[in-house]
């Protein structure tokens, strides 16, 4: 039996309060079990972490939202023809080499499965009509990381995705997008995907690339310690190569991009060198840099850190991925970005410390096989500093027009969020409260990086004094027929 009540308050427009009584059955058609580990995400970190907790005889489970594993630099590569679709050879046959292992490893799989609530020793998860109650001694969130959303003017419009969902089409259903094409943007995705295009005899009409000129003094002293990343120093000299050989026009320094069209994209125009251009485009494909994706452990209150150079949060964790709470740790690019290879190390460490931790491997082998991926990870991520510098974001990234929705499911504009801090909030979640900026679908996925810096800007404050946007489950909509099949808990 029970009786809820809403009070949903839209500011200056209406309040609405509902009362609802109904009878809950819970118990039918939901699956429980207990187990040694679960992993969510089956990208780098995911395949490796889930492997080697299986090799060491423990029961564990890998949980991801895809068909398939391989996350997203790898996505779908055991998918039938994936082969045709990979631009790079060197990204199928390590994709597939993580997979066999994951295989052989013994370890559950548990594909398109999508986890809605999260605590340390218990989640809830749906897979298609049926919902699963997990529970594990060990919780490693692998989740990966996301492009940084941007918002500008015409955002919204047909035509308009982010540079890695281009590239996702391509990889899982070897889709083209419609031509003329412009890239824009700043980070390695932008010339990677770029790349994979030209590879596939895709011609571009143009790349915008905001990275800032001043960047490369602020590079400069890292360059000693990126050279420690040679290889994919010398990948990423390959993508620029591809972009130079293939004719297509890099205009650089850009800002002040916009895509116009009525009904869908028609063209975009910006300002290179201060230099005012239009070009005809059908598709856009937008780039903001790559930021960890910390809902999930947002969600448990796991402790970040600010990072000041990429302008994102980071998750407190040590070397192995062990954080502030026994028992969980954070793997990957999720925790911090670093690359596919380094997500890798970071998984295999983190499944190390929780083979020890339960006793599947001794102290001893612990710290024979963590030494050397402790030490290789300490170089990759040394070697980062070089791209992190090089790529860090403009200073006027999240200079958007008062028009210009913010939040996309609350249709929440930058007018409405510069409002509510003038009006003297100076909380990141009372103007989320006030706006419901951040309230959606995505709980502020897509529009908590803007929000934050608007808010910040218009404060005179750093973002991360404003603090971060509290996430609450369930971290994905789900429908109610899931919770009315929830088994009773004891």
């Amino acid at each position: 039996k029970a009786n809820i009540r809403f009070t949903i308050i839209k500011q200056k427009r209406c309040v609405y309060d509902l009362e609802i009584s109904g009878v809950f059955i819970v118990g039918a058609g939901a699956m429980s079990r207990q187990w040694d580990a679960l992993v969510i995400g089956a990208g780098p970190a995911g395949l490796r972490a889930a492997s080697v907790i299986a090799e060491s005889g423990l029961e564990v489970v890998l949980v991801d939202e895809q068909a398939f594993p391989g996350g997203q630099i790898y996505r779908h590569v055991t998918a039938p023809g994936a082969e045709e679709r990979f631009a790079e050879a060197a990204d199928y046959r390590d994709g597939t080499e993580l997979v066999r292992r994951f295989r052989r490893s013994g370890a559950e799989y548990l594909p398109e499965t999508t986890v809605w609530f999260l605590e340390q020793d218990r989640i809830l998860a749906s897979r298609g009509e049926e919902v699963l109650d997990l529970r594990a001694r060990n919780v490693i969130i692998a989740v990966g990381a996301m492009e940084r959303p941007v918002p500008f003017r015409g955002w919204t419009l047909p035509g308009v995705m982010n540079a890695g969902a281009g590239d996702i089409l391509l990889k899982t259903a070897g889709l083209l997008p419609e031509t003329p094409v412009v890239l824009a943007g700043s980070g390695p995705l932008l010339y990677l995907v770029a790349s994979h295009l030209i590879r596939k005899g895709h011609p571009l009409a143009a790349v915008l690339d905001q990275t800032p000129p001043s960047n490369m003094l602020k590079a400069a002293p890292h360059l000693p310690a990126g050279l420690l990343g040679l290889p994919l120093l010398l990948r990423g000299l390959s993508m620029l190569n591809d972009v130079r050989k293939s004719g297509t026009p890099v205009y650089r320094d850009v800002s002040g991009i916009e895509a116009q069209g009525a009904d869908r994209l028609e063209r975009v125009s910006f300002f290179s060198k201060g230099t005012a251009h239009t070009l005809e485009a059908a598709t856009l494909l937008y780039h903001g840099g790559v930021i960890p994706r910390t809902h999930m452990a947002n969600a448990l209150d796991l402790p970040h850190h600010w990072d000041a150079r990429q302008q994102c949060w980071t998750v407190a964790c040590d070397g192995c991925g062990r954080t502030a709470r026994e028992g969980v740790y954070v793997a990957g690019d999720c925790s911090r970005v670093r690359g596919a290879a380094v997500a890798g190390i970071a998984g295999e460490l983190a499944g190390l410390a929780v083979a020890e931790r339960q006793e599947g491997i001794g102290p001893e082998e612990f710290r024979r096989r963590s030494a050397p991926l402790l030490r290789s990870l300490a170089v990759q991520t040394a070697s980062k500093a070089f791209l992190d510098a090089w790529f860090s974001p403009r200073k006027d990234l999240y200079a958007v027009p008062d028009d210009v929705a913010v939040c996309r499911c609350e249709n929440v504009s930058a007018a409405d969020i510069r409002e509510a801090v003038r009006d003297g909030l100076t909380d990141i979640n009372e103007v989320k409260l006030r706006t419901r900026a951040g309230m959606g679908n995505c709980q502020g996925r897509t529009c908590g990086p803007a929000l934050a810096a608007i808010a910040a800007e218009t404060a005179g404050r750093a973002i991360p004094d404003m603090g971060r946007l509290h996430v609450r489950s369930p971290l994905r909509p789900v429908p109610l027929s899931a919770l009315l099949r929830l088994p009773e808990t004891k």
